[in-house]
This record gives C-alpha cells, structure tokens and sequence, in this order.
C-alpha cells in the first residue's frame, strides 16, 4: 500500500481510522479524516496572485501533487481541507475558493493531533501564525489556462 511518504505515526494513525479531536471553533465544524485506505495521489492548484509570481496577471495556475486527508465536512467541501504534500513531506490545507495552499513547515503529525484546530482554520484565519504561502516556482511549471 502506498503511504506517500506520511509519517509513521501518521500512517498508523490513519490505519487505525482515528479521528481529530477538536472544540467547536472551527470554521469548517464536523471535519473527519479518511482511513488509510481511501488515501489518494490527487492535486492542488495554486493561482498566480502571490506576490513575486513570475507569471502574475496570465490566466493560468500551478498544480502541486497532493493527498487530502479529510473525506468529510459539514460546511465546506471536505477535500484538501487538511492534507499532505508527499514530495515536499509537509502536512497543509488549500482554500479551493481562491487556490491558496498553506502549508505547515514546522508541523508534526503529533502537532496537528494535539492541537488540531489552528491548522483545520489557517485558511479562514487571517490573523493565523500555523502556516505559511506554498510558492510553487520553480519547482512546479505554470500552465496556461483553466484545469477543468
């Protein structure tokens, strides 16, 4: 079975079809994890509103390889809400609104499990000091166009 490089304690986790446990202030509200086997390869994709982006003002985007860990939520579209970067081994979230991905550098598995509240809202949370904006240049190309 394919773990796309998850932490150990992450992938026992998951196989063990653990859930997050969290107050009720988050903005998403009931957010649940997939197991492990319903984990997928899928993608993310970034716009090219960020500051620096040598493609800014093209219509256009970048897609980053993703695993979305969240398989349901009662406000929003579950997918990617938190996920997993398996080539850049960080854990995220990416507000499908407005293609911004998120990402927690300095986030463990164990992190997010103890605390996981912070990381589900950093992309409603304007104010939030968990994440960081992926850039994706130069590692990911620009494509022109629309993905769908």
């Amino acid at each position: 079975m394919n773990t796309f490089n998850l932490p150990d304690d992450a992938v026992e986790f998951f196989r063990a079809g653990g859930q997050l446990k969290y107050d009720q202030r988050i903005e998403a509200r009931d957010v649940k994890l997939k197991r492990l086997n319903e984990l997928a390869l899928g993608e993310v994709w970034i716009n090219t509103d960020m500051k620096g982006d040598p493609h800014s003002g093209k219509k256009g985007y970048y897609a980053v390889p993703a695993v979305s860990l969240t398989g349901e939520c009662s406000n929003y579209s579950p997918e990617f809400i938190l996920l997993w970067l398996p080539n850049e081994k960080l854990f995220g979230t990416w507000d499908c609104d407005h293609w911004l991905l998120t990402v927690f550098r300095d986030a463990s598995w164990a992190d997010i499990v103890a605390s996981p509240t912070p990381y589900i809202n950093a992309q409603w949370d304007v104010n939030h000091k968990f994440g960081t904006p992926f850039v994706p240049w130069p590692k990911y190309k620009f494509k022109a166009g629309m993905p769908f």
